[in-house]
């Protein structure tokens, strides 16, 4: 067994906290410090040299929706997916934690917010859509429908590739405009990593607030997961929503 495995089972960690800790030498056997993640035989005496982040919040302020079936949770802005390390705030594994028997579909970057879905371990998949409305800078088009590939090797920051290759397709339109930022409405089936964040861009629409897309600077990442589909299950933040497009008056 791996080290980082066995002490990720042992404190409740995640692999990643684990091989965090190995690195920054919070990991001892037998009082003597490893930073290497080696195979063990689970016998010898592991000390730990942290302290779990106890985490008090309310399950109510993010769970929308559960049934035997799925479960629709809301991830707020500012809200990181997994915790990198284990003294960071709540993050969304967190929260799945309350949902063993379950498993998300898919994952928001952190400044963006709205619906996630997650389905019951025992429940066959058949399909899944996401709609998303976004803030885009300029009159963006009535109606698009894009299938470029995206080249996702560099981990910050994606490249719409200019190929007869196709990737997964999204139905983009134009819901409104108000003279300098159109309000869109994006739904996919399957996403690419920032997907909506790199189409945007591509087609000369940057996203409100998107810093790493040359997006119009703004207090955050105009995006937001407003509806949820899984199989015959569709679910709307209905009251998160309602919030988020009261920011579009602000421009």
């Amino acid at each position: 067994m791996r080290l980082s495995v066995y002490c990720a089972e042992k404190f409740k960690i995640s692999r990643r906290q684990a091989k965090n800790a190995l690195k920054n030498g919070l990991i001892s056997i037998d009082k003597s410090i490893i930073k290497k993640d080696i195979e063990i035989t689970g016998t010898e005496n592991i000390i730990a040299d942290f302290n779990i982040k106890q985490l008090d919040y309310n399950l109510s302020d993010y769970l929308l929706y559960q049934d035997n079936n799925y479960v629709f949770l809301y991830k707020p802005p500012f809200f990181h997916s997994e915790r990198l390390h284990i003294d960071d705030d709540l993050t969304v594994s967190d929260i799945y934690k309350n949902f063993p028997e379950y498993s998300p579909l898919s994952r928001l970057d952190y400044e963006a917010d709205g619906i996630i879905g997650m389905i019951n371990k025992n429940t066959q998949l058949h399909n899944i859509s996401k709609s998303y409305y976004a803030f885009v800078n300029g009159e963006f088009p009535e109606y698009i429908k894009l299938s470029k590939k995206i080249d996702a090797d560099n981990k910050k920051k994606v490249k719409v590739l200019d190929s007869n290759d196709t990737g997964f397709p999204a139905v983009m339109k134009r819901i409104k405009f108000n003279g300098k930022i159109s309000l869109i409405e994006v739904t996919l089936e399957k996403a690419a990593r920032h997907q909506v964040r790199a189409f945007s861009a591509y087609l000369n629409h940057s996203i409100i607030g998107d810093k790493l897309y040359n997006g119009l600077p703004f207090e955050r990442l105009c995006l937001h997961c407003f509806k949820y589909t899984i199989n015959d299950k569709t679910y709307y933040c209905q009251n998160q929503t309602e919030y988020f497009l009261q920011i579009y008056n602000q421009f």
